[in-house]
């Protein structure tokens, strides 16, 4: 003796719990906010010496451009950036561009990520002047300076 199923209430109960999960999915993602946020700053750099001290041992110059999404259940980040590296004379070192996103999700249980760097010859960020380090801070864009580094920074990854 087989096992018997009517096909048209199999295919109908299949059809109603793809219907539903459809639903659930996307209303868990439903409304979300994005925001973008483009930044040009220097920060300092240090190393961990043999005392276990961390000691300043130059700077980075950095343009960047950060972008996260949040919805009810997940939170989506993406960055991309351009760092140029001196040390404490104001020589240049390595500039890098980084791209790094990063999702977690709820919903899903997960977490995920993923870091990539090219190295580049030549000092490559903008709109930072060449000062004395010891207060560093972010500098103050008008829109058509974020314009323009978020258009100096997508040139250097798109």
């Amino acid at each position: 003796m087989g096992f018997k199923y009517k096909t048209g209430k199999y295919a109908a109960a299949m059809k109603l719990s793809l219907l539903c999960i459809v639903f659930v999915l996307i209303s868990a993602c439903g409304k979300s906010e994005k925001v973008e946020h483009i930044e040009v700053f220097a920060t300092e750099t240090s190393e961990q010496n043999d005392e276990g001290m961390f000691v300043r041992t130059g700077y980075k110059k950095v343009n960047a451009i950060t972008i996260i999404v949040e919805g009810k259940n997940y939170i989506k980040s993406d960055i991309k950036m351009i760092e140029d590296s001196y040390d404490l004379e104001g020589n240049f070192i390595k500039s890098e561009i980084i791209l790094s996103d990063a999702v977690r999700s709820d919903m899903m249980m997960s977490d995920n990520g993923d870091q990539t760097k090219t190295e580049l010859a030549k000092p490559s960020t903008i709109l930072i002047p060449d000062q004395s380090y010891e207060e560093l801070e972010s500098i103050k864009l008008t829109e058509e300076q974020k314009a323009q580094v978020k258009e100096h920074v997508l040139s250097f990854v798109d």
